[in-house]
């Protein structure tokens, strides 16, 4: 299921996020698969700042909060520290991201 969610909306949810937590970095965005990634997006170092690669396969809701949780792995990376790999805090909050930013109109 693709969604039909626009580069543009992609940037628009990060610049929201990285606004909340008052980050100063650059993101790049990598649209590509499951497939692909054999993930539903993950979030790596680059070119000075960081680079999320999304699986667009996959619905809205389900979209937003993938795309969350790796800025909350951004937001841990900023503020340098995270327990274990920062897996449970970004499961914890993508949902509670996605749909904030869902009921603020934003999509």
């Amino acid at each position: 299921m693709m969604n039909k969610m626009t580069r543009g909306d992609i940037r628009k949810a990060i610049d929201w996020y990285l606004a909340k937590k008052n980050i100063d970095t650059n993101i790049g965005i990598r649209r590509s698969s499951y497939t692909d990634l054999d993930c539903w997006g993950q979030c790596y170092e680059a070119n000075g700042g960081y680079m999320i690669e999304l699986a667009m396969n996959q619905n809205t809701r389900d979209l937003l909060a993938t795309l969350f949780h790796e800025c909350v792995h951004v937001w841990q990376w900023e503020r340098g520290h995270w327990k274990g790999e920062g897996e449970q805090e970004a499961i914890r909050l993508q949902y509670k991201l996605a749909d904030e930013y869902w009921k603020a109109g934003l999509v």
